[in-house]
């Protein structure tokens, strides 16, 4: 009788994972390429409480079939969403007005200062800030690889912010509004961690982005009001519809099955994969050529990431480390495609 164990070493197990979440890491990259045409239309504003909205519905939909599911399989009824204990709810209501009204807000404002590729590769630096902020913080640990993962990263950051200030690019107020934004959305994962741990990270970041969604949509009431809907062109409507519907609410769902069939690290592998496919489809598009200096930082950043998520979290760690390690990738994986 053979011990294997199911799903590792069988192609059929897997592969259809690697598949689906191949055609994701392209549709995430596409994601910033129809915002920046669907901004040409709407305000900033506007589309991402749109596109955040629709990303939130589907979420919430996906989390209720699989509600009813697991009703029927345990043929009793159970809570469709935890019940949050009052002192947690301090915490998640700052976490809900960080990470689902601030930090979007922001970054969609930044991405139509800069452009969509750009946008990405900002983004893409968030291991090397969440890694300095746990350091700094004493709630992580780094190893050699994970000091040089920061070096690269910092030095891919330093390149793309020189990139950005060349007055034929103009990019530095852009950039400045990202960083601003990637930051918050750091400061969202470390204070999300513990309710996460206690709750399920799915359901605490289906819980934070209706809390703050709805402060969002509020917010964003008088722009929405003035777009003209009926005159939007077919990207802006895939944009909202299946960017969001699809990309941001169904790419929750897909990481999370992604993260139980395949574990954490090749699921982040895949994420480090966006920038890269968001400057690829920029340039097959709409001829958005990266220029030398941009290319030259996707290259640091990315493999600084890889280094600091991946190499660094496998090298040298004892089992209960690299458990810590995985669930904090499995938060970051699931929490971070809005």
């Amino acid at each position: 009788m053979s011990n294997k164990p199911p799903n590792t070493s069988s192609h059929g197990g897997t592969l259809p994972h690697h598949g689906i979440l191949l055609f994701f890491t392209f549709l995430w990259g596409a994601n910033f390429i129809l915002a920046e045409i669907a901004l040409k239309e709407m305000s900033p504003i506007a589309f991402s409480v749109s596109r955040f909205a629709m990303g939130g519905l589907a979420l919430f939909a996906v989390l209720y079939l699989q509600y009813r599911a697991e009703c029927k399989r345990r043929s009793r009824s159970i809570s469709f969403l935890p019940d949050i204990h009052k002192r947690h709810w301090p915490r998640l209501l700052l976490i809900s007005v960080i990470g689902a009204t601030l930090a979007p807000w922001l970054g969609i404002e930044g991405l139509g200062l800069t452009h969509g590729a750009r946008a990405s590769l900002w983004l893409a630096l968030g291991p090397a800030v969440s890694t300095g902020f746990g350091y700094l913080l004493n709630t992580e640990r780094m190893g050699r690889y994970g000091y040089l993962g920061v070096i690269l990263a910092v030095t891919g950051t330093i390149i793309l912010a020189w990139d950005g200030l060349r007055p034929e690019q103009g990019y530095w107020l852009g950039d400045l509004v990202l960083i601003v934004a990637l930051i918050l959305t750091i400061i969202e994962l470390h204070l999300i961690k513990p309710l996460a741990r206690v709750y399920g990270s799915v359901p605490i970041v289906a819980l934070r982005t209706a809390i703050g969604g709805s402060l969002y949509l509020l917010i964003a009431s008088p722009a929405l009001m003035e777009t003209s809907w009926g005159s939007l062109g077919v990207w802006t409507w895939i944009a909202i519809l299946a960017g969001g519907a699809v990309g941001v609410g169904m790419g929750q769902w897909i990481k999370v099955r992604a993260l139980k069939k395949l574990g954490p690290t090749q699921v982040v592998l895949y994420g480090n994969l966006v920038p890269i496919a968001a400057l690829l489809i920029a340039w097959l598009s709409i001829g958005e050529n990266p220029s030398s200096l941009e290319i030259i930082s996707a290259a640091f950043i990315i493999g600084g990431a890889i280094l600091i998520q991946i190499i660094d979290s496998m090298a040298g760690a004892t089992p209960r480390e690299q458990q810590k390690r995985e669930e904090a990738l499995s938060l970051f994986a699931s929490a971070k495609q809005d």
